[in-house]
C-alpha cells in the first residue's frame, strides 16, 4: 500500500519508498528544506534511472502500479498529517520524492542517491561497533556470573516457585525473582508476574540483581542501538544484560544503593550460610526442582517449641559393627578367686609337672606359670613326676601339695598363679654367709669379690641402689642380708667364679648349674633337632605348646604374666606349621608370628616371654678373653667401647659389663639381644 498526503499537509512516505531508502526517516522537514535543493528541480531528472535500477527485480504488478502514479496522486484521498514530516503545500510529494526528502543533509553533487555508499559505510561502522560492544558486555556478564557463584542469591521464603526458577543454570532462561520492592517501592501492590519456564517471555525477563550491577553493561552501549519501550503501569524491572538495547524510559544511572566498602556486594537479601543453595549443590542438576532445601534454623526452632514429638521421632544412630580381631582378647580371670575354688577330691600319681600345670590351667581357667629360677632352686625340671592326693581342698591346695615338698610356693599375680621360691612367712629378709676364703687371701680381694657380686646380682636390690639389700665384708666371707631369690643367685655367681678361677665348687647343687658355657651354646644341640608338626586348625595355645614339647624334646615354660602384654593366654587359638625344619627354626617362626622371645635357660629348657619384656630380663654370662692378653686398663677401654654398641643396656640402664683380672673373664649381665651383640664384638676383636 502507498500512503498519499493531501495537498497542504504533511505526507508520510510510502512503504515502498521507506524500504528503498538508505536510512530510516528520522530527520525533520525544516532540515530537509534548508539543506537540500527544491525537489521540483531534481526529481524529474534523477528519479527514473535510480528507481529503474533499484526496482529491476520487482514483480510486474508493481511496474504496472507505478505506470499510473500521476493519476493516482490526483485521485488519492487525503491522509492524516504526521507531526514529524512537513513539506511545502504548493508541491505535493510523490512516492519517488519521499526518499529524497529524508536524505541526509550532505550536499548533492552527482544525484539524489550519490551518498548511498557513505551512508552504508557509516552504518556498517555503527553495526560493527555495536556488535563489539555487545560482545564485550556479554563476556562481562558471563564472567560476573561465574565469579559471583559463591555469593548468596536472595530466596524469598513465601514463593518457592520463584526460588527454583531464580536458581536455574542457564542465565538466558531464568525467570525473575520477585524483587520489585527493592527496584520500585512506589507500587508494591502490583507484584511482577512470574512467567513459566519454557515460554518466550523467559528470554526477555531481567536477570538477578547481581548481574545487573555490572557497570560495562550500561556504560558501553551505543546510543543508536537503543529502542524506546512503551510505558506500562506495572512496576519497572531491571534490564536484561542479554538484550541489545536499554529502555529509554528507564534511566541508566539508576542503580541500587551501594553498601559500605567493606561489604562490596550488591544490595540483595542476605541468605543464612546454613541454608543449602540449589545452584551450589550438584544434585540439583539431577533431581531438578524436586530437590529439597532445608533450613536448619527452622528445624531447630521447631524442636525448641515442641521437643516431645521430635525426641520421640528421633532414631538413634546405629552402632558400627565391631571389627573382627585376628586374635581374640584373653579371658579376664580373677586368679585369687579361682585359686579358692573348692575341690572335693583329687588323686594324681607320677604326673609330669608341666602336664600337671596344664591340667590345673584347663580345670580352673587360671594360668599357672613355672619360674625357671624356682625350678633350679628346687633342683627339679619341668618333667619332674609329682603325685597329689587331696580331698576337701581348693585349687591352691593341690598346687601347694604338688610343689611344697621341693621348697616352692604358690602366689597369685595379676594374670597367673606363679610357682616360686618360698619366702619367709614373717616378711623379714634373712642373712646368709658366703664363704670366699679359697678365692681371697685378704680383705681387699674379698672387697673386690663383693663389688662384682653387688653389681651383677640383682643390682637394683642393694642399698647403694636404694634397695633393701645389705652386705658386709669379713676377712674370709661376705655377709649379705637379702631375699631368697638374691641369696640363691649370689650363691650361683660365686660358684661360677670358683669354676672360672679353676677351683672346685663347694655347693651340693648339680655341676650343670655352674657351667660357664653360654646358655645359647648349651641349647644349640637341642635346637638342631628336626621337627614335623602341622596344626592348621586354630588350637588353644597351651595345647600347641604341649605338642611342640613332645616333638622337640624341649621344656617350654610360658611366662603368662609377660605373654599377657601381647594379649595372649592359654586359651588363645593359634596355629603352627613345621615340616622338615629344625626345632630352632620352628621356635623362631612361632615367636615372630606372635612377637615373642625364646630365652635360653639351660641345655633343654627355654622360656617364652613377650618381646617387649625381654630387654629387662637379663642374666649373667662369662666370656673367656684370655687369648687377648689384656691388662686391666685395656680391658676397661674395650668394655667402654662395647657398651656404646649395646642398645638394650643404653635404653634400660639395667645391666653391667665388668672384668675379673684374676680369671681373665669378662662378666656381663645383659639381655638376650645384647649378649648376641657382645659375642660379635669379641669375635671381631679376636679375629686375626
Amino acid at each position: 500500500m502507498i500512503e498519499i498526503a493531501e495537498p497542504g499537509g504533511n505526507d508520510p512516505p510510502s512503504e515502498k519508498a521507506r524500504s528503498k531508502a538508505v536510512v530510516p526517516p528520522v530527520a525533520s522537514p525544516p532540515q530537509v528544506t534548508a539543506s537540500a535543493p527544491p525537489p521540483a528541480e531534481t526529481a524529474p531528472a534523477e528519479t527514473a534511472p535510480v528507481e529503474s535500477a533499484q526496482t529491476a527485480a520487482e514483480a510486474s504488478n508493481s511496474d504496472e502500479l507505478f505506470d499510473n502514479i500521476d493519476d493516482m496522486l490526483d485521485a488519492a484521498p487525503a491522509a492524516e498529517p504526521t507531526p514529524t514530516q512537513t513539506v511545502a503545500a504548493s508541491q505535493p510529494p510523490t512516492a519517488e520524492e519521499a526518499p529524497a526528502a529524508a536524505a541526509p543533509p550532505a550536499p548533492i553533487d552527482a544525484g539524489r542517491f550519490s551518498n548511498d555508499a557513505s551512508v552504508g559505510k557509516w552504518r556498517n561502522v555503527a553495526l560493527i561497533g555495536g556488535t563489539s560492544v555487545m560482545a564485550l558486555a556479554t563476556i562481562a556478564v558471563i564472567g560476573y556470573a561465574l565469579l559471583s557463584e559463591s555469593s548468596p542469591t536472595p530466596i524469598p521464603a513465601e514463593d518457592p516457585t520463584a526460588q527454583q526458577v531464580a536458581q536455574a543454570d542457564t542465565p538466558s532462561s531464568e525467570s525473575p525473582v520477585d524483587n520489585t520492592s527493592e527496584v520500585e517501592p512506589a507500587a508494591p501492590e502490583e507484584p511482577q508476574p512470574v512467567p513459566e519456564e519454557g515460554t518466550s517471555e523467559a528470554a526477555d525477563t531481567p536477570n538477578t540483581p547481581e548481574e545487573t550491577t555490572e557497570p560495562p553493561q550500561t556504560e558501553d552501549k551505543p546510543a543508536e542501538t537503543e529502542e524506546a519501550s512503551p510505558p506500562a503501569k506495572t512496576p519497572k524491572i531491571e534490564e536484561n544484560p542479554f538484550l541489545f538495547g536499554q529502555p529509554e524510559e528507564e534511566p541508566v544511572a539508576e542503580k541500587p544503593a551501594e553498601k559500605p566498602p567493606e561489604a562490596n556486594k550488591p544490595a540483595v537479601a542476605a541468605t543464612p550460610k546454613s541454608i543449602l543453595e540449589l545452584k551450589d549443590d550438584p544434585l540439583y542438576e539431577v533431581f531438578g526442582p524436586s530437590f529439597p532445601v532445608f533450613d536448619p534454623d527452622a528445624l531447630e526452632a521447631s524442636a525448641n517449641t515442641n521437643p516431645g514429638p521430635v525426641a520421640a521421632a528421633s532414631v538413634p544412630a546405629a552402632e558400627p559393627a565391631p571389627t573382627p580381631q585376628l586374635v581374640p582378647p584373653i579371658q579376664e580371670v580373677d586368679v585369687a578367686a579361682r585359686l579358692r575354688d573348692p575341690i572335693v577330691e583329687i588323686q594324681l600319681k607320677d604326673m609330669p609337672l608341666n602336664e600337671f600345670t596344664s591340667f590345673v590351667t584347663q580345670m580352673s581357667t587360671a594360668p599357672v606359670t613355672l619360674d625357671p629360677l624356682a625350678l633350679a632352686y628346687a633342683e627339679i625340671g619341668a618333667t619332674k613326676p609329682i603325685s597329689v592326693q587331696q580331698s576337701q581342698t581348693s585349687v591352691e591346695g593341690i598346687l601347694r601339695a604338688a610343689v611344697h615338698p621341693f621348697g616352692l610356693d604358690v602366689v597369685a599375680t595379676q594374670h597367673s598363679a606363679r610357682l616360686q621360691i618360698t619366702q619367709p612367712l614373717d616378711g623379714h629378709e634373712r642373712t646368709m654367709r658366703l664363704q670366699v676364703d679359697d678365692m681371697a687371701s685378704d680383705a681387699k680381694e674379698v672387697a673386690d669379690l663383693a663389688y662384682l657380686l653387688t653389681r651383677l646380682v640383682e643390682p637394683l636390690s642393694w642399698n647403694h641402689s636404694r634397695g633393701k639389700g645389705l652386705y658386709r665384708v669379713d676377712p674370709d666371707a661376705i655377709m649379705i642380708t637379702q631375699n631368697e631369690v638374691a641369696q640363691f643367685k649370689s650363691m650361683v655367681f660365686l660358684e661360677k667364679m670358683r669354676v672360672a678361677r679353676g677351683l672346685t665348687p663347694k655347693s651340693s647343687y648339680s655341676q650343670d648349674l655352674f657351667n660357664l658355657k653360654s646358655r645359647t651354646d648349651q641349647l644349640a644341640p637341642a635346637l638342631g633337632k628336626s621337627v614335623n608338626l602341622q596344626i592348621v586348625v586354630p588350637t588353644p595355645m597351651y595345647k600347641v605348646i604341649d605338642q611342640l614339647e613332645k616333638k622337640t624334646g624341649l621344656d617350654i615354660l610360658c611366662d603368662w604374666d609377660s605373654l599377657a602384654l601381647n594379649k595372649l593366654g592359654p586359651a588363645t587359638p593359634v596355629t603352627l606349621t613345621a615340616s622338615g625344619t629344625t626345632a630352632g627354626e620352628t621356635l623362631n617362626h612361632f615367636c615372630k608370628s606372635w612377637k615373642l622371645a625364646a630365652l635360653p635357660i639351660n641345655s633343654h629348657t627355654v622360656q617364652l616371654v613377650s618381646e617387649s619384656s625381654a630387654p629387662v630380663m637379663p642374666w649373667i654370662e662369662f666370656y673367656d678373653i684370655r687369648e687377648m692378653n689384656l691388662g686391666k686398663s685395656q680391658a676397661t677401654a674395650m668394655i667402654n667401647a662395647a657398651k656404646r654398641e649395646l642398645s638394650d643396656l643404653r635404653k634400660t640402664g639395667y645391666g653391667e659389663v665388668l672384668y675379673d683380672p684374676v680369671s681373665k673373664q669378662l662378666l656381663a649381665l645383659l639381655s638376650q639381644g645384647d649378649h648376641q651383640r657382645l659375642r660379635q664384638i669379641l669375635q671381631r676383636r679376636m679375629a686375626p
